[in-house]
């Protein structure tokens, strides 16, 4: 076989060879797509941040009132003395059965307790507290006045920060800067009975604790504004007497 035949015939089987691997492909080549397809079906996929993540925002508890800057908690029962208690959380946790809602009340009365000297009130002082004035835990995870015979309250007792109830499991941690009192009319007792008996309590508490006296607009409490609500409750009981005749 001469040169040029030689040469023919080697650039005949080159052209096969590129033929088949046109055709048929490499085995490299075949089996990469699978690995690449194997390996992104194989490979983790991340979590993906939370929204509040992403945003750069984290949790905070939330309390009643605004925070001074002092640190000072300054507890707000909103308008008409609407009690910010968290009551889906107290009610899963409450051992004894709910009663049925109250109607709507015409007034809800308060009182606050201020730690003083930026101190807090433990879960020991608060039961002592409780049980040298004649108040019982109860209902809602607070404390309360019940006179005998009654089921409700003439007065409460709630914690003045957030949640509003208190951890019955937990007094040995428990502390706050706060406390309000607070009764509704229409009540068991007269108006002025309920709200003598609760400030009594209210000023007995205060010597105990090492507390303010405050009153519904956080101000210290004064004779002034004791006369006030006393000459309202005397107004409200008479308004309800002249209603039944």
């Amino acid at each position: 076989m001469d040169n040029s035949t030689l040469r023919w015939v080697l650039i005949l089987i080159g052209l096969v060879i590129i033929g088949l691997i046109l055709i048929f492909g490499t085995p490299d080549r075949k089996k990469s797509p699978r690995a690449s397809r194997k390996a992104a079906r194989k490979k983790p996929k991340g979590r993906k941040p939370s929204a509040s993540a992403q945003n750069g925002n984290v949790r905070r508890e939330p309390t009643i009132g605004a925070v001074a800057d002092s640190g000072e908690v300054t507890p707000d029962l909103g308008s008409q003395g609407e009690l910010e208690i968290d009551e889906s959380a107290a009610e899963a946790e409450s051992e004894e059965p709910r009663r049925p809602p109250e109607p709507k009340p015409d007034r809800i009365v308060t009182l606050y307790l201020l730690a003083r000297d930026n101190h807090f009130i433990t879960g020991a002082q608060l039961l002592e507290a409780a049980v040298k004035t004649g108040m019982d835990f109860g209902e809602m995870k607070i404390f309360h006045r019940i006179t005998e015979g009654q089921t409700r309250p003439v007065f409460s007792l709630a914690n003045g920060t957030k949640p509003g109830h208190f951890d019955r499991s937990a007094w040995h941690e428990f502390e706050t800067s706060a406390l309000v009192l607070f009764m509704t009319l229409p009540n068991p007792q007269s108006a002025l009975d309920a709200w003598d008996s609760m400030l009594a309590t209210a000023r007995r508490m205060a010597e105990i604790l090492n507390a303010e006296l405050q009153d519904d607009s956080h101000v210290l409490f004064t004779r002034r504004r004791e006369a006030q609500i006393r000459e309202e409750m005397r107004d409200y009981d008479r308004r309800k007497i002249t209603v039944r005749d």
